[in-house]
């Protein structure tokens, strides 16, 4: 993803480091038309439904797990052993998955799409609910924090110029552990709607800032869903979407993001007015805002509206409060909390299993 503020400085000149991650790619979306969402209305506490409860300690064990299989970039071992795991596990609990193959120059990626029916039915829904989280990890550690960015990382036609990889646990893995356990609590308890999770590949692996700006390598996996998606039946028209990226970290704090707003308000209040009914309100920040290009964009700019859920970078005015392990070689499991994992996945859950949208 790519801070705005940041994007902002580094149009000026003022930065020289390429710090990557989730930057702007193709037309800058206030060029994109938005998503037309109704203004959303003050909505009492949901009541209560019987659903299985989602263990923040299994989802901590998986991103544990993910991380063991060492870096997962476009190429690596890791990677190819993580889609295995990926698709080994969903086929446990999905109704469906969906290999959807892209490749970037010589390299292949693929976004691993599972698809549940709703409660009492032997069909997928015509709008279900999208959640979305990317599993690759970064390259190179180019974070503002990181002890080895000295001398910079360089982007060409054979990729860059050095390598080193981070290990992802907040940036890849704790999006990707939260989807896993929803898929195990949706395999025990269906939900009303039809659910659609996307672990999309690709987002982080080229250069945020290729192509004049349109990015080079990069939120691969978040637009091909986005280009493709109609192509799969069993997708359908999702009616809303989530974004899930960087939501394990210690400290976790989740401000409103502006593109969300501008494109899914109703979804951002209905998420974050959710978070608030369950006492998540400290991590939840209804008063706070951010702006961050992330893989969101590409399926608001394709009639999915998708808000972005993220720990904010560590940039202003979140130098204090950032993710300040971002694309470290310190993004570790050390790093990362059970707790959070779980207040972002019980939310998630609440969300799914109130949504009552007609199928």
């Amino acid at each position: 993803m790519r801070n705005r503020t940041l994007a902002t400085l580094l149009c000026m000149g003022l930065l020289c480091l390429a710090v990557g991650c989730k930057q702007s790619v193709g037309e800058n979306v206030a060029n994109a038309t938005p998503v037309s969402q109704p203004a959303p209305a003050p909505q009492p506490a949901p009541e209560k439904i019987k659903r299985p409860a989602f263990d923040g300690d299994l989802a901590f064990k998986s991103l544990e797990k993910q991380c063991a299989f060492g870096v997962r970039y476009l190429g690596s071992p890791g990677h190819k052993k993580c889609l295995e795991y990926l698709e080994t596990e969903l086929k446990k609990y999905a109704d469906k998955v969906i290999l959807q193959e892209g490749k970037y120059k010589d390299l292949p990626y693929t976004n691993v799409i599972a698809v549940f029916y709703p409660e009492g039915k032997q069909a997928p829904a015509k709008m279900p609910v999208l959640i979305v989280s990317h599993w690759d990890t970064r390259p190179v550690a180019d974070g503002p924090g990181s002890s080895v960015a000295q001398g910079g990382f360089r982007f060409g036609e054979k990729g860059w110029n050095r390598l080193a990889p981070i290990p992802g646990a907040n940036d890849a893995a704790s999006g990707t552990a939260i989807m896993l356990e929803l898929a195990r609590i949706l395999k025990e308890q269906r939900a009303k709607t039809g659910v659609v999770l996307a672990f999309v590949d690709g987002e982080d692996y080229g250069d945020f800032r290729g192509n004049n700006g349109a990015g080079d390598g990069v939120l691969l996996g978040s637009i091909l869903l986005a280009q493709k998606y109609k192509d799969y039946p069993e997708i359908g028209q999702p009616l809303y979407g989530v974004l899930l990226d960087m939501v394990g970290g210690k400290n976790l704090v989740i401000p409103k993001e502006e593109n969300s707003q501008q494109y899914a308000p109703a979804t951002n209040e209905k998420v974050f007015g959710i978070a608030q009914s369950l006492g998540y309100g400290e991590v939840f920040r209804f008063d706070e805002t951010q702006s961050v290009e992330d893989d969101h964009i590409p399926l608001n700019r394709a009639g999915i509206p998708t808000i972005d859920l993220i720990h904010p970078l560590p940039y202003e005015p979140y130098v204090q409060r950032g993710y300040r392990y971002w694309h470290t070689l310190n993004d570790s499991p050390a790093n990362c909390s059970a707790k959070s994992l779980k207040i972002v996945g019980e939310t998630m859950a609440e969300l799914l299993y109130h949504e009552t949208a007609e199928q």
